[in-house]
C-alpha cells in the first residue's frame, strides 16, 4: 500500500472523523516531508551549434512541454494528494513572446494564451472564457505596460488584453470584409499586424486601438509580399517581415519603405522554405523560424546568413517544425545556471514547434569558450 493509498483509507475509514482527519493530516505531512516536498532537479541537455570542430555560437539547453520541465516547482499538498505534480502544459504552441520575465505562448489546441512567470513559477491562461474566449491564437506581443495582444485567425481579429487578463478592445481594419491576422510587432506606441487575407501590414494605436493605416500589396518585387507570416522590430525602428510564399525576409524603414531583402526560395544554404515568425537579438542578429526546413535561420542585420540552428527529427536539440521564436535578454538564475560552463551566454532564444515530443526549446546564444570557466562579463 502506498502512502497516498493509506491517506485515502484513513479519510474513508469507519473511525471517528476527528481521528481520521488527525491521522490523515499526519500521513499527508509524511508524504510532503518525503519525496513529494522536494522539487525535481532540472538538468541541461546541451547540443552545440555549429558542431565541433567549429566554435559554437549557440547551445541547446532544454526542451519542454510543461513549466516544471524548465524550472523546479515544489508540489503543493493538493498535488501530492492527487498523486502527481500539477504543472501548466502546452499542447500545440504557435506564437511565443518573452517580456519582463514572463513567457507567453499561443496554444492552438487549447485555444488559449499561457502566461508563465519564469521566476516564481506562477502561471495563468488568457482567453479561455466569456467574451475573452479565443478561437485560434497564432501570435502574441506584449507592450511596455504588460498588455498582451493576440492575433486570432479564428475570430478574424486582434484581441487586446490588459495586464489583468480582461479584454481592453478588439482590433481589425474598418470595412475590410476578410481579415486574417497572423503576426504582431510593437514599435513604440504602434502595434503592427500582418494580414494574409489582403497581404498588408496594418498599424493600430496601442492606447485605444485606432487604425492608423496600412501598407503593402501582393507581389514578388521588393516592397511587395505574398502571405506575410512574421513581424519583428529591431532596436533602430526597422520592421522585419517574413514573406512566406516568396521565401524571404524583407526589412522596412520607419517610413515603411523596403530597404533590404534576405533569403530566397530554394533548398541550398542561405535559401528558405516557408519562413514564419521572427525575432531580433540585442546584437541585431535576426532569427527566422522555417518549418519547411525544420530549422531556424540566423542572419546579421545586413542580411548575411550566419548559421542554421536546430534540425528535423526527434533528437535532442532538434526543431522539427519551428513556427515561433522569442528572444530573452536575461533569465532567472535557476534557468541561466543550466548553461554549460564552457559557453558564455549573451542572451537566450525560445523556439516553439507544432510537432515533436518536446514542443518548446530553449537555446543560449553567445560563444563557446573551450575548457575555461564561463565568463559572464
Amino acid at each position: 500500500m502506498t502512502e497516498a493509498d493509506l491517506f485515502v483509507r484513513l479519510l474513508t475509514s469507519s473511525a471517528p472523523r476527528w481521528v481520521a482527519a488527525k491521522w490523515g493530516l499526519i500521513a499527508a505531512s509524511v508524504i510532503l516531508m518525503g519525496s513529494g516536498c522536494v522539487a525535481p532537479k532540472i538538468t541541461a541537455d546541451p547540443v552545440y551549434y555549429p558542431s565541433a570542430p567549429a566554435v559554437a555560437h549557440a547551445v541547446h539547453i532544454k526542451s519542454f512541454n510543461r513549466l516544471d520541465e524548465l524550472i523546479p516547482l515544489r508540489p503543493t499538498l493538493a498535488d501530492v494528494l492527487r498523486g502527481q505534480s500539477i504543472s501548466p502544459e502546452v499542447a500545440k504552441p504557435a506564437g511565443i513572446a518573452h517580456v519582463a520575465g514572463h513567457l507567453y505562448i499561443c496554444d492552438t489546441d487549447m485555444n488559449a494564451i499561457h502566461d508563465w512567470d519564469l521566476a516564481t513559477g506562477a502561471a495563468r491562461q488568457l482567453g479561455t472564457d466569456g467574451d475573452a474566449r479565443l478561437s485560434k491564437p497564432v501570435a502574441v506581443a506584449v507592450d511596455g505596460d504588460g498588455n498582451p495582444y493576440v492575433a486570432d485567425t479564428g475570430r478574424s481579429e486582434v484581441v487586446a488584453f490588459g495586464d489583468d487578463g480582461r479584454v481592453r478592445f478588439r482590433l481589425r481594419p474598418p470595412e475590410r470584409k476578410t481579415y486574417r491576422p497572423t503576426a504582431l510587432a510593437i514599435r513604440g506606441s504602434v502595434l503592427q499586424v500582418t494580414d494574409i487575407a489582403s497581404h498588408k501590414v496594418d498599424a493600430f494605436a496601442t492606447e485605444d486601438g485606432r487604425h492608423l493605416g496600412s501598407f503593402g500589396e501582393v507581389g514578388s518585387a521588393l516592397g511587395q509580399f505574398y502571405f506575410p507570416m512574421g513581424l519583428a522590430a529591431d532596436a533602430t525602428g526597422r520592421l522585419l517581415l517574413s514573406d512566406m510564399m516568396n521565401g524571404r525576409v524583407q526589412v522596412f524603414d520607419g517610413e515603411n519603405h523596403a530597404v533590404l531583402s534576405m533569403g530566397q526560395p530554394g533548398d541550398r544554404y542561405g535559401d528558405m522554405g516557408k519562413p514564419r515568425q521572427l525575432a531580433v537579438g540585442p546584437d541585431g542578429v535576426i532569427f527566422v523560424a522555417d518549418p519547411e526546413f525544420g530549422r531556424v535561420h540566423l542572419f546579421d542585420n545586413q542580411g548575411r546568413l550566419l548559421m542554421l540552428l536546430g534540425g528535423d527529427g526527434e533528437q535532442i536539440g532538434s526543431t522539427p517544425m519551428p513556427v515561433g521564436v522569442a528572444v530573452a535578454t536575461e533569465l532567472p538564475e535557476s534557468i541561466s545556471s543550466l548553461v554549460p560552463a564552457d559557453f558564455r551566454a549573451d542572451y537566450y532564444l525560445f523556439v516553439c514547434n507544432t510537432v515533436g515530443v518536446r514542443r518548446i526549446s530553449l537555446f543560449a546564444i553567445g560563444r563557446q569558450v573551450g575548457g575555461e570557466a564561463r565568463d559572464d562579463e
